[in-house]
Parts: C-alpha cells; sequence; structure tokens
C-alpha cells in the first residue's frame, strides 16, 4: 500500500498508520514551570497582540446515530461552548504578513471543515486572503488576511546564538496563547541533504504550538515551532532567516515518498520537487497543492506497478504454486500476498473476531496492513440485493458487528449508524469483478469511511478504511489495486443462489454463463461454460435451503492468467455432508517441488481417496475417482486437465450403492476441456 511520509509535513499525517510524516508533530510535550516574567511586560504584552490562535470551524451538522444522548457535559467548558476547534499557532511579522507552519493551514478541499481561520486576541475571528510564500519542505506559510489589520507586529533576530535564552509562543492544548521557556541548543542539518540547519531548543511545546514564534529575551523572532524529538524535550524550529530568504513568487512543493503494498515487501521512492505560482488565493492555493499531491502520489502508484510488474502475483515465478491450487476455502476474505520465502499464496488475517448481527446473521474481521477485512453473512431480514440499494442498513449491520466509537474524555459513545453514503459507485477490478464503493463522512473528525464491498449470494466481502478527508483517495488506491489481489469463495443456499445470479448488473463477469434450474423435490441443473451437470433426490435432496459453494482461483488458460471457478460442490444442506465435490486439477510442471504435485499424481494414479472405492467414517460414506474431460485419450497422468469427482452420504451406505450412484453421477457430467 502506498506509505508516503511527505518529509517535514504533518497535516498528511493521520489516523491508522500509512502516511507516516517522520516526527512531525502537532507537537507533544510536558508544560515546563513558566518564567514569562523575565520578557517583562512590554515584550509580553507586544507577543500576545502579535500572536493568534489559527482554528477551524466546528461542523453544526451530524450524520451519526448514538447508542444514547451524547455527554457534552463531559467536556471543558471552553471545548463544549466553543464554535471553533484550534489546530495551531501563527504570529504576526509586519507589512500585513502572518507566518504559520505549513502543516497546520493546508485543508483539504473537500474537507467538512471548509477554511482554516485565525482568531486574534480579541476573539475576532479573521478570514485567510493570499498565500505569498510557502515550502512544504521547510515547512512554513507567509500569508495575509482578509480585511484585518493586526494591533501588533513581530521582530525578527536572524542572528541567535547557542545557550541563549528563548521562549516558545503559542496556543498550546488549545487554552489560548502561552509562553514558556528554554534554551536555543542546537541546530541539526535538514535530514535529506542538509540544505538548512534546525533550530534545536528545549523550551517545552505541546500540541497546539505549532506555527507559533520561537522569540529572544527581546520577542524578537528566532525561529517558527515546528515538532520535537520522540523521547526528549529538544524541540525543533525553522529559522527565521529562511522565512525571510524565502522566494516570494514561488510555492516549494517539494517532498519524498515510500510507496509499499500491504501484500509485498517491495518498495518504491518517489521524489516530488514542483512549484506553484505565487500570490495566489488561500482557497484556490489549498485545491493546487491538493492536485499536485495526489497526481504525485497516482503517478508513483503507477510507477511501483511498472516497476515491479514481473515481481509481483501472478507473474513471478514465485506465484506457480497458487496458480496450481485448486479447492481453497476462502469463506472469509484472503489477500494474495508475497511470503518470506518468495512464493506467494492466499493468506487471511492472523487474527479474526466474529459478532452477532441479528436474525442468524454474522460479521467476522480482522485486521491486514492498513485495512480491515470483513465477510458479512446477511441476517434473515436482509438480503443481498437489498442491502446493494440501501447504503444505511448496510453499514448499520456492519456497526452492530464493530465497535466503533466517539470519545467524551474518558467516556466513549458507540456509533450505531453512519446515515446513507454520502457517495457510491462500482469498481471493476482486473478481473471483471464488481465492488460497490460507499463513502461516509465524519463530520466531527473530518473523516471518510471507505467501503469496498464484493456481493455474494448469502452476504458480502468487505474492504474497509477510515482517513481523513486530505488522504482518503490515497488510501482508496490501494484499495483499488488490492482488490485484484483478494481471494474470495462464494456460498449461498439455492434461493440465495438464484436472486445473486438475477441481479447481473454486479455480477463477476464469469458467473455471467452461469444458469441453475430449479425442480425442488426432483432435481437440480448446473451449466457453465466450464461443466455441465445435474442430479435427482434420488442422489440427495433438492431443497430450496441445499446449499451451493463455487470456489474460484487463479490459473492459466491460453497463456494468461484467468479468475474463474476451479471447484465446485452441490450439498443436500449446510448442515450434513451429503454432497458433490467437482474439483479442477490442471498437471503442474516437473519441476515443481513434490508437496505441491501430490493432490496431481494422487488424481491421475487412481491413489487415496481418489481409487473409486468408497470409504466410511463414522459419520459419513465417500467415494471419489478421477474425471477426463471430454475428448480427451490417453494416460490419464499425460493429460494437461483432470478433474475429480467426490460424492458423500451423511450416514453408512454399502460400498456397491456409491460405486452405482456416483456411476449415475459422472454419466450426466459434461466438461467441455477446460
Amino acid at each position: 500500500m502506498t506509505t508516503p511520509y511527505l518529509k517535514q509535513w504533518s497535516l498528511v499525517c493521520s489516523r491508522f498508520s500509512r502516511w507516516s510524516l517522520a516526527g512531525l508533530i502537532a507537537i507533544a510535550g510536558m508544560a515546563l514551570p513558566v518564567r514569562a516574567e523575565e520578557l517583562g511586560s512590554k515584550v509580553l504584552t507586544a507577543l500576545r497582540k502579535a500572536t493568534y490562535e489559527v482554528v477551524l470551524e466546528k461542523p453544526t451538522t451530524d450524520s451519526l446515530s448514538y447508542e444514547k444522548e451524547l455527554p457534552f457535559d463531559l467536556l471543558p467548558f471552553r471545548e463544549r461552548n466553543d464554535k471553533y476547534q484550534s489546530i495551531g499557532t501563527a504570529f504576526a511579522l509586519g507589512g500585513g504578513q502572518y507566518v504559520s507552519a505549513a502543516h497546520v493551514m493546508v485543508l483539504a478541499s473537500d474537507s467538512v471543515r471548509r477554511r482554516i481561520h485565525l482568531r486574534d486576541p480579541n476573539g475576532r475571528i479573521v478570514q485567510l486572503d493570499r498565500v505569498l510564500k510557502y515550502s512544504m519542505a521547510r515547512d512554513f506559510i507567509v500569508f495575509t488576511l482578509k480585511d484585518y489589520r493586526s494591533e501588533g507586529v513581530l521582530h525578527t533576530n536572524p542572528a541567535a546564538k547557542r545557550n541563549d535564552k528563548v521562549f516558545a509562543v503559542g496556543n498550546a492544548l488549545g487554552d489560548g496563547i502561552i509562553v514558556r521557556d528554554g534554551l536555543y541548543t542546537s541546530d541539526t542539518p535538514e535530514e535529506e541533504d542538509g540544505r538548512w540547519k534546525w533550530l534545536r531548543f528545549s523550551a517545552a511545546a505541546s500540541p497546539g504550538n505549532s506555527g507559533g514564534p520561537l522569540v529572544d529575551r527581546d520577542g524578537r523572532v528566532l525561529g517558527v515551532v515546528l515538532r520535537k524529538s520522540q523521547n526528549e524535550n529538544l524541540n525543533f524550529a525553522l529559522p527565521i532567516s529562511e522565512v525571510l530568504k524565502a522566494p516570494a513568487d514561488k510555492a516549494e512543493v517539494r517532498s519524498k515518498a515510500i510507496f509499499k503494498l500491504d501484500n509485498t515487501d517491495h518498495t518504491l521512492m518517489g521524489k516530488m520537487d514542483e512549484t506553484l505560482d505565487l500570490p495566489m488565493g488561500y482557497v484556490e492555493f489549498g485545491r493546487a497543492l491538493q492536485a499536485r499531491l495526489k497526481n504525485f502520489s497516482l503517478s508513483l502508484s503507477d510507477r511501483f506497478k511498472t516497476t515491479y510488474r514481473d515481481e509481483m502475483f501472478p507473474q513471478t515465478a514465485g506465484a506457480q504454486a497458487l496458480l496450481y491450487r485448486t479447492n481453497i476455502a476462502a469463506n472469509f476474505p484472503r489477500m494474495v500476498s508475497k511470503q518470506r520465502d518468495g512464493t506467494w499464496d492466499a493468506v487471511a488475517p492472523s487474527e479474526r473476531r466474529e459478532a452477532e448481527i441479528g436474525r442468524n446473521g454474522k460479521l467476522a474481521f480482522g485486521k491486514m496492513g492498513n485495512f480491515l477485512y470483513l465477510r458479512m453473512k446477511t441476517p434473515d431480514d436482509a438480503s443481498v440485493t437489498q442491502l446493494q440499494k440501501d447504503s444505511k442498513r448496510f453499514m448499520d449491520l456492519v456497526l452492530r458487528g464493530l465497535y466503533f466509537s466517539r470519545a467524551f474524555g474518558a467516556e466513549r459513545v458507540r456509533i450505531t449508524s453512519l446515515g446513507a453514503a454520502k457517495e457510491e459507485a462500482v469498481h471493476v477490478d482486473g478481473y471483471q469483478r464488481k465492488w460497490q464503493v460507499r463513502r461516509w463522512t465524519i463530520e466531527h473528525s473530518d473523516e471518510k469511511i471507505v467501503a469496498y464491498a464484493l456481493p455474494q449470494p448469502d452476504g458480502f466481502a468487505i474492504l474497509v478504511n477510515a482517513a481523513d478527508e486530505f488522504t482518503s483517495y490515497m488510501f482508496e488506491e490501494d484499495m483499488k489495486t488490492l482488490a485484484d489481489y483478494a481471494f474470495v469463495t462464494y456460498y449461498g443456499t439455492l434461493k440465495q443462489w438464484q436472486e445473486f445470479l438475477s441481479a447481473r448488473d454486479m455480477l463477476p463477469a464469469v458467473f455471467e454463463s452461469i444458469e441453475l434450474e430449479t425442480d425442488y423435490g426432483k432435481k437440480f441443473t448446473y451449466r457453465s461454460r466450464r461443466m455441465t451437470f445435474s442430479y435427482t433426490s434420488d442422489l440427495m435432496k433438492v431443497t430450496e435451503n441445499s446449499d451451493l459453494h463455487l470456489k474460484p482461483s487463479y490459473f492459466k488458460e491460453n497463456d494468461r492468467v484467468v479468475w474463474d471457478v476451479s471447484s465446485v460442490l452441490a450439498g443436500e444442506d449446510k448442515d450434513t455432508s451429503t454432497y458433490v465435490l467437482i474439483n479442477r486439477h490442471p498437471r503442474p510442471p516437473e519441476t515443481m517441488p513434490d508437496a505441491d504435485r501430490l493432490t496431481w499424481e494422487s488424481v491421475a494414479n487412481a491413489r487415496t481417496p481418489y481409487t473409486g472405492v468408497a470409504f466410511s467414517d463414522k459419520t459419513r460414506t465417500v467415494i471419489a475417482s478421477a474425471h477426463a474431460p471430454q475428448q480427451t485419450r490417453g494416460e490419464l497422468s499425460q493429460l494437461p486437465l483432470l478433474y475429480s469427482v467426490a460424492y458423500s452420504v451423511d450416514s453408512a451406505v454399502e460400498k456397491d450403492l456409491m460405486v452405482q450412484r456416483l456411476g449415475i453421477f459422472r454419466q450426466g457430467l459434461q466438461i467441455n476441456g477446460r
């Protein structure tokens, strides 16, 4: 999956794991004793007049429903009554120019928060007007305000001396502008190629300090507070000299990113070094910047796929074993992933949980990489086709199984509904499977939840991701790519299959040739482009609750890899062991290890259990044998393709009767050689 860490820029760093912008802030740290009186009253007054809160207007709507009334009384008075959320700090330099950290001041163009504002010392909310200077790498922005003149400005001191007393000024923890002291301790070269030096200081800084001024005893600005070390109180500021000498006509959009997909160990480094013409309106600048970042991310994803195409499944030699495996059960969605030994296999999360969602419905879930994988079995009072049309009910059922909550101090309140999806689409993956894509907006956290759901007869296989509005498209690009590697099987009753196959617009392409004929109590017939078979109630009961299990896999056909049904199980009922099972077996290359050739050798040479002789255990009787496609001749072991047929009965049955029944079934089994 994509793992860009846009260096020196922390807005894009959010939620689960993925765009880890190493070390960037909303800075964390313990508050130290304040001795701001060392600055003098005139200096303190000047600082407070020229330092501003950076705020976001809180959303006025909430699409979510909760299990109980929200306990807003648990929040601090200011947080519960303030219409704005404090996110950082800015300061006035004079000439109508204001400075802050770049990572504080950029908001996604489609964010529900819409605009970032400044709040002055008198509580007035002021709109941003134009961007004058900007550097993503150095992490600063210079801008103007609309119809506003600052009561105070700060002077600068580009020539600070080590071990001098310094003061961090900012909106620490969203509680207003405070001042904390420390020392200017050292300089640290910029991490990539040392183009400038970070100013290091020991004055404490907390979430909200980002973008505030670091000043000397006279209140002159030494630098812009940005971030801190993870394990010590040595914080980072950009020297103010870097801001002053930056060009006023170009925004520097420079970054490095590492792209990686969850299912492989391959990585690809990319660099973006672009400019935007300035000055530019603040809103227009945000849109232009996000467009550049999106193009960079998508181009890096495309380059990754091109660079490693021959080393990814199914092209790589390590994919060979999986291409010759059949009858893989994947009722819970798996992901085709590279293993430590270089081979590829269909793997599921190591830890999975399951929850009841009512009326015999179930939700199983587990996490792999950056995404949640879900398997929903629909309740008795909800069909797959109904949930395809009702995004609210679909996600309500998911939330019955997942615990998704909103925090109020130490208490968490469960979210029971996200409402109807804000956006819906269909994604067709590389194997022509159709995923229903739905997106929900979480207003209070400015996040987007995206679900990719693959319809199945009895439910859905689902990939879910949550991310802030700015990075959501980056994660979704990974979801589109990973959809190609999803490994699922299809299960349902005959009644569910009839409804599933009737919804033609969401069927995988390979299922469009499948036809089912049911004469309940008498006969069942299955037809596809690969095989046709039928059986009567003499072999096993045919009812609405009879089950059908199709297990697709990846295999080679006409010099290309296809995804198609390789195993069919038709059962009397999900609660019995009475069924017929047909498996496809392509002959593996001689170069494959013996363990990977074992099933083929057993089928081709009539070894156990494919002897055509019935055997019994304590609960059932089984018989199995090889079955060659029509119009084939020669030794079975020399054929390019074989099928196996098994018949199981949920009781003790005489062996001769089992042989007779299997023979009758095989007479009606037609395989076209594929």
